[in-house]
């Protein structure tokens, strides 16, 4: 199943000199709860009913309403998705950005629909009606699985949906965003030492330290085993590197016993990438290679990829 065929195909739709009135006038009158702001056919911004609500007392109860323009108050640059992406890869995207209204654009990046948080539990209801059609139960779980488990982050799985939707919004808008790698130091050895139960408090502790230090806009995942990505939107090398030295020393204050490093405590390197458009694997090759040269120059340690 295709985002095209459980999207809305005639959204709401105004232009960026839209007087703001006039505009939620519109959604009142057909019932819709967003509009997708349009330059040139391509959708620039969106204004949900939640904005509506948060702009009420701003704007509906004074003078303002007459001289706001829609491009004064809507979110600019909204996450879209293509036509052809899959209905999985709308819902995990929707779930993982807690988004509730996904423009969908064409491969020329033209406004062709809009994918509502009604339309996705729509069509898992309908997937759910037919599960006998699925391969197994096990599959119907994996739509929905974005969390790894143990760590309280973001999965693989959701990494994947979250940075190929990251590189199709910097192509379109030709923004930088930048990964970065964290490998936690000797765990294989913490492991031996501490046995594997410790090793797993330990992990929780390093991935929740990581979510509390990084930006508000700025993910983290669980990329595998003892590894976490930390995947920075609209960010270059230079920003990029001084975060992962934010988050290196917030682990390193953990002060986390462990013998087998040359502090004596639980430490982890990192490498950074950074990218102006381009493809994410290539990215994350990059920064693993960053990676190997923080572990090889005595760990502990931020290393940046240089071009």
């Amino acid at each position: 199943m295709l985002v095209q065929d459980v999207m809305n195909k005639e959204p709401l739709t105004v232009s960026l000199d839209t007087n703001l009135k006039s505009a939620i006038e519109q959604m009142a009158r057909t019932h819709s709860s967003c509009l997708v702001v349009v330059s040139n056919q391509e959708p620039v911004g969106i204004i949900t009913e939640r904005d509506v609500t948060h702009l009420f007392l701003d704007v509906m109860m004074s003078d303002a309403n007459l001289k706001t323009l829609v491009c004064d108050v809507m979110t600019k640059d909204p996450v879209c998705v293509l036509s052809t992406s899959s209905f999985k890869s709308a819902l995990m995207l929707s779930r993982s950005r807690k988004l509730r209204h996904l423009p969908v654009i064409s491969p020329d990046n033209h406004l062709v629909g809009v994918v509502t948080q009604t339309n996705l539990v729509e069509a898992y209801a309908g997937l759910v009606d037919k599960q006998d059609e699925l391969e197994s139960s096990v599959e119907q779980l994996k739509l929905l699985s974005l969390e790894d488990p143990l760590l309280g982050i973001g999965n693989r799985r959701a990494m994947e949906v979250d940075l190929t939707h990251t590189e199709a919004d910097a192509k379109r808008h030709h923004k930088t965003y930048a990964v970065a790698l964290l490998d936690v130091d000797s765990f294989k050895k913490y492991n031996d030492t501490y046995g594997h139960p410790a090793g797993d408090v330990c992990l929780k502790q390093v991935a929740q330290s990581v979510k509390q230090t990084i930006r508000e806009s700025d993910r983290v995942y669980r990329y595998g085993g003892e590894e976490l990505l930390i995947l920075m939107p609209e960010t270059m090398s230079e920003s990029a590197s001084k975060c992962a030295e934010r988050v290196r020393n917030s682990i390193e204050v953990l002060n986390i016993k462990n013998k087998n490093t040359d502090l004596g405590i639980l430490t982890v390197s990192l490498g950074v990438a950074d990218k102006l458009e381009g493809d994410w694997k290539k990215l994350v090759k990059k920064a693993d290679k960053a990676l190997y040269k923080a572990k090889n120059s005595g760990r502990n340690k931020v290393a940046v990829y240089h071009h």
